[in-house]
């Protein structure tokens, strides 16, 4: 059977309250690959008004899809539709491999906060909406001004959609820079090759208090519950962190077992605020060492499900 493997979350047709012209013409693809028979495989990450345009346009047609979580309960799917769930099956690659490499990462337990440099440490790669407005509104009120922290250079032609003058009307220039804080572009092989990129950010966890995850399409409660692997890396290490996503992607790490240090945040100034109080503590060297000592359980929980996730993945949960 033929499989048409199609992305929809291209940075150029990101705009969360419409769908555009092109954006409809991309999913309309879709729509006529399966109804012309194939198997139609999202590939990534699909927001509700793509989903509801898909479904009208195949409405009460025969015919089977992938995609790479559970579908919402909210989302509507008629009988005659297939939904093949391939299981996070980047989430599970790396994850298996990380399985395979922990005893390389000794548990970090004792951390003593006098060896800390810095209050986060936040990898940000690849260029995303959502990702953006949290690192510019991170940015504006230098609640990042003593962390560890990569992003990509700003995108002028997008920059229209990033909109928060309304909540921190404070303006800043923003620069590309790495983990190690030059003003270079990352590589390919630092972004995508996390055989590599493993022990640089091995490294720089050791330096921070806190890791921020800050997982894709963070924040849109309008996509689906796709988990990346960025989460994997601060429970791999040992390291406490807190997330930054979406109601479903909180969902799935809740239903894998998989808990943050410090409770999750539902919009971008409840993270401002969440990031802010950590900071104040972070400062008080008596109580920063305190909540340091605070978060072996969690770490330990999150270890154990590191273990058990890949057959978690492959089960289906």
């Amino acid at each position: 059977m033929k499989i048409f493997p199609i992305v929809l979350t291209r940075m150029e047709l990101r705009n969360t309250d419409s769908m555009g012209e092109d954006e409809q013409q991309l999913v309309q693809t879709a729509v006529d690959a399966y109804l012309g028979g194939a198997v139609v495989e999202f590939s990534d990450w699909i927001h509700r008004k793509q989903w509801d345009y898909f479904h009208q346009q195949t409405k009460n047609k025969i015919g089977k899809i992938r995609v790479q979580c559970p579908m919402p309960l909210d989302w509507p799917v008629d009988k005659g539709m297939e939904v093949e769930v391939m299981h996070d099956k980047w989430v599970h690659k790396i994850s298996s491999e990380f399985k395979q490499i922990k005893k390389t990462f000794p548990t970090q337990y004792g951390r003593q906060v006098e060896s800390f440099d810095y209050d986060f440490i936040l990898p940000y790669g690849t260029w995303e909406q959502e990702r953006e407005i949290v690192i510019q509104t991170l940015e504006r009120l230098d609640v990042l001004d003593r962390s560890i922290y990569s992003r990509p250079p700003q995108i002028l032609e997008y920059q229209k959609n990033i909109n928060i003058d309304y909540l921190f009307p404070i303006h800043s220039e923003a620069v590309a820079r790495t983990i190690e804080q030059t003003t270079n572009t990352i590589t390919h092989k630092q972004r995508y090759e996390h055989a590599s990129n493993i022990f640089n950010l091995f490294d720089a966890s050791k330096k921070a208090h806190c890791w921020v995850v800050m997982e894709n399409h963070n924040l849109n409660d309008d996509m689906l519950g796709l988990v990346s692997e960025k989460v994997l890396y601060p429970i791999l290490y040992g390291v406490p962190f807190i997330y930054v996503g979406n109601q479903r992607q909180r969902r799935t790490l809740a239903r894998w077992g998989i808990h943050p240090n410090d409770s999750f945040r539902s919009n971008v100034r409840s993270v401002v605020e969440q990031m802010q109080w950590l900071k104040s503590i972070f400062r008080d060297p008596k109580l920063a060492q305190q909540w340091q000592d605070h978060q072996g359980e969690t770490i330990i929980s999150n270890l154990q499900v590191l273990e058990k996730l890949p057959d978690l993945i492959k089960a289906g949960n």
